[in-house]
């Protein structure tokens, strides 16, 4: 028999809210979708939601049946084993590594201005060291998912967390795109009537690839169906800017001659619609008591001209997250979109766990999608009767509206967290959700935002801008 042990372990709220509850008669469940949550971490391991059967049985025996083996916190998809972080690949230097990383966010947050100029040559020198940088680049995906976790918890220690590890790093998987690509592109060389298909051609090849692509990930969507998760934390994706460039690269190939940039925009909006969106519905549709939170990604695009995964998805229970720096103004690698992208919350220099009992700070939409959803939690743990539409409602109409996010995403501001809660309590002692909110809003001030420092880099700074965009996630 195996036992884990459990390290009883606080970690300081980021937030602090007086009317804010500390614990509810059960934990709200969290399954975080990424590249894998360490959950031998101190800080994470109290808020881990363990298979009972397979944590208290035999090691290398599917003890429940269910044909994982070792399944103790959830499944690694990428490797085909039960090892979601492997924390033998804990990088050389990781003191240093961080410190690289606590750097750059100061950098993100605050530009060069932060530093002496002594403290900006030893950290550019830093970053630069071949023996670090290629770690620097690593430990951004390989600690993506744990970070991710790491935030959720800082908001609310009333959560019980499982994990699967979808991709392989924390980044848009390019590899399994770049297959899906050479999967048409077979297709397309099989026919024999033309030289040149016509789109509706294309069409027919694409929704040929997206059945495929949803029969493939139906295994990983019964598993985490069964988790039956009241939210999910999705801090990945694949861009537009992505899309695009194999859309270039590939379009020529079909046989569809050298196109407009609007024309390759709407051939990527038909490839993610129709290869995409049939494995994203599959992926999230068993998991209706949920409410989804997806980054809006990090490649400062305007979503509502591009389609992107799993952002746009057709699905009710989405929610999709840009960041802001410090709520005082969207930072500038967020993608947005006033009908595609909800509503906003900080996601540059945030603090949160790392592998291997580690803490340090990431910035990305990655970030900001599990601080809006540690702030759900909040919500769900005061009124656990929620539906997933009923606690988006309540998020996205009790934001505090900012004229910089007025044009940029739908509610035209960022979560306000006590005022949220306070609709989930009155809801949940019998007013009408339109009713609470009104009051909510009469009742409960806008967020005080801290003032201390100017927040923003120079990017036209070419080392600046580098360093910037290369780092986020």
């Amino acid at each position: 028999m195996r036992k884990k042990s459990f390290i009883m372990a606080a970690l300081a709220s980021f937030l602090a809210f007086s009317s804010i509850p500390s614990y509810a008669a059960k934990p709200i469940d969290v399954l975080v979708i990424d590249s894998g949550s360490d959950f031998t971490h101190k800080v994470l391991s109290p808020m881990a939601n363990p298979n009972l059967a397979e944590l208290n049985g035999k090691a290398k025996v599917d003890d429940d049946n269910n044909g994982y083996v070792d399944d103790v916190y959830g499944w690694n998809f990428v490797e085909n084993n039960s090892t979601i972080v492997n924390l033998q690949e804990t990088p050389p230097q990781y003191d240093k590594v961080l410190e690289v990383m606590k750097n750059i966010n100061k950098m993100q947050q605050y530009g060069q201005e932060a530093f002496t100029k002594e403290e900006w040559n030893k950290f550019v020198g830093l970053y630069n060291d071949p023996a670090l940088k290629p770690w620097v680049s690593f430990c951004g995906g390989w600690a993506h998912g744990t970070h991710c976790a790491g935030i959720i918890a800082s908001n609310n220690k009333n959560v019980a967390f499982k994990a699967i590890r979808h991709i392989p790093t924390g980044k848009a998987p390019t590899k399994f795109e770049e297959e899906t690509f050479k999967r048409i592109s077979y297709k397309i060389a099989q026919r024999t009537k033309r030289d040149k298909p016509t789109m509706e051609e294309i069409g027919q090849y694409f929704d040929e690839v997206g059945k495929e692509n949803a029969a493939q990930i139906k295994t990983k969507a019964d598993y985490i169906a069964k988790f039956n998760p009241r939210l999910i934390n999705c801090s990945f994706g694949t861009p537009n800017s992505g899309v695009l460039n194999m859309m270039k690269l590939y379009s020529m190939q079909w046989g569809l001659g050298s196109l407009t940039n609007d024309e390759l925009q709407k051939l990527a909006n038909l490839y993610v619609t129709k290869t995409m969106f049939p494995r994203d519905k599959v992926l999230f549709g068993g998991c209706k008591n949920a409410l989804i939170f997806i980054a809006a990604g990090n490649s400062s695009e305007d979503l509502d001209i591009a389609t992107t995964s799993p952002q746009g998805v057709p699905i009710q229970n989405k929610i999709v997250v840009a960041a802001t720096n410090d709520n005082q103004k969207i930072a500038d690698f967020s993608c947005w979109g006033k009908t595609k992208v909800d509503l906003a919350v900080p996601g540059v220099n945030i603090y949160a766990t790392y592998p291997n009992q580690k803490m340090g700070y990431m910035s990305g939409t990655s970030m900001a999608c599990p601080n809006a959803l540690g702030m759900a939690s909040l919500v769900l743990t005061e009124n656990p009767d929620l539906t997933p539409v009923q606690l988006k409602k309540i998020l996205m109409e009790t934001v505090d509206k900012k004229d910089w996010l007025k044009d940029k995403v739908k509610s035209g501001g960022v979560i306000n967290v006590e005022r949220a809660v306070y609709v989930a309590k009155q809801m949940k002692a019998g007013k009408a959700m339109a009713e609470a909110i009104k009051e909510a809003k009469e009742k409960v001030a806008d967020m005080a935002i801290k003032r201390g420092k100017k927040v923003g880099c120079d990017l036209k700074d070419p080392v600046v801008k580098k360093i910037y965009f290369n780092n986020v996630y």
